[in-house]
């Protein structure tokens, strides 16, 4: 009886030898998740895209990526293996709101069609607003307020004639002087020839 134990021992040492062989061999036949970015459970700004490598290179046809919400509503999908690097895929995104995401991708790999499947999941914060900038100097002197230039002096109208005002002579204070003088020598005529009529009688 006893010589069997050790043909036992011998293979029980077998067996474990085959299969520390095969597991991992069977384990490298998936396309794993190599990196992710974002990266998992981390928080970042709204980010562009995901970018995901895996251990192998991946099947187009059956590898993708799925983003979903904190409700679990898938809110992108569409992803493209990269062509100049076939372990890589990758996801564009619109603009994400705040919240908690998951990255659900799904592989297939070219060198044993084996499909592989996870989950990563990142959160969103609200972008930090760029800080303000001065205004500039140009700005400045533009909004200070603008001087009126001085309206130019309209032209003064020529002076017309007066009616009887002013230094210009009228016709009647001619006329007066000229009547004074007639009746004046009016008078000293007619006192001249009384005057003759009487030296005469």
């Amino acid at each position: 009886m006893t010589p069997r134990r050790p043909r036992r021992s011998v293979a029980a040492v077998a067996l474990a030898s085959l299969c520390l062989l095969v597991v991992p061999t069977l384990a490298l036949g998936h396309a794993e998740l190599d990196t992710a970015n974002p990266a998992d459970k981390s928080t970042v700004p709204p980010p562009s895209e995901v970018v995901m490598t895996f251990t192998e290179a991946l099947d187009p046809s059956a590898s993708s990526i799925k983003l979903a919400d904190a409700g679990g509503a898938i809110v992108a999908q569409g992803s493209t293996v990269d062509s100049t690097n076939t372990k890589t895929m990758r996801l564009e995104l619109a603009e994400l709101a705040p919240g908690n995401y998951s990255v659900r991708w799904t592989t297939k790999s070219t060198e044993d069609g084996d499909i592989a499947r996870g989950t990563t999941t990142f959160t969103v914060i609200a972008p930090t607003p760029p800080p303000s900038v001065a205004p500039s100097a140009t700005v400045a002197s533009s909004a200070s307020p603008s001087v009126a230039s001085p309206a130019s002096p309209s032209p003064s109208p020529s002076p017309s004639p007066s009616g009887g005002t002013g230094t210009s002579t009228s016709s009647t204070d001619v006329l007066i002087p000229i009547v004074v003088a007639l009746i004046v020598l009016a008078a000293l005529g007619a006192w001249l020839l009384r005057d003759r009529g009487r030296r005469v009688g």
